[in-house]
């Protein structure tokens, strides 16, 4: 039986393409904290270039995750977890070690990028501020 190394394949490279997403965040973060609004806009770029690369990943990997699945008899659209069960080893633990780390990165990807948006909100609710103090009446 074929496709369990693909999948696997694809499921590293998705890791390789969250752990990027991780640093361009938080080099968007330190950004933020330095008051570096010159560099905001290309870090913003990046991290937009990060999520179209992640997008076509998740599609790849959804049609190798259909095809394995297909092949063990599970239904389209099969989770991780699905696979696992039926996999047998050791990419029953290594895709338990995918999930398991996907469960992580996700968390650590979805705190930083809603600190992120908080110190933006802020920033601009700051130089709003500022900007209006600055405002002579006529």
């Amino acid at each position: 039986m074929t496709g369990f190394a693909e999948v696997s394949d694809i499921l590293w490279r998705e890791r390789e393409l969250l752990d990027l997403l991780l640093f361009k965040l938080d080099s968007e973060r330190l950004l933020l904290r330095a008051g570096s609004i010159r560099w905001l806009a290309r870090s913003t770029h990046e991290v937009d270039l990060v999520l179209e690369q992640l997008q076509l990943v998740e599609i790849s990997r959804a049609l190798e995750v259909d095809d394995l699945a297909a092949q063990l008899g599970l239904r389209p659209g099969a989770t991780l977890s699905d696979l696992a069960a039926v996999a047998p080893t050791p990419w029953t633990e290594l895709f338990h070690a995918h999930r398991a780390a996907f469960r992580t990165l996700i968390e650590e990807v979805t705190d930083l990028a809603e600190g992120n948006q908080r110190a933006l909100r802020e920033a601009c609710a700051t130089s709003e501020r500022n900007l209006a103090a600055l405002r002579v009446p006529v």
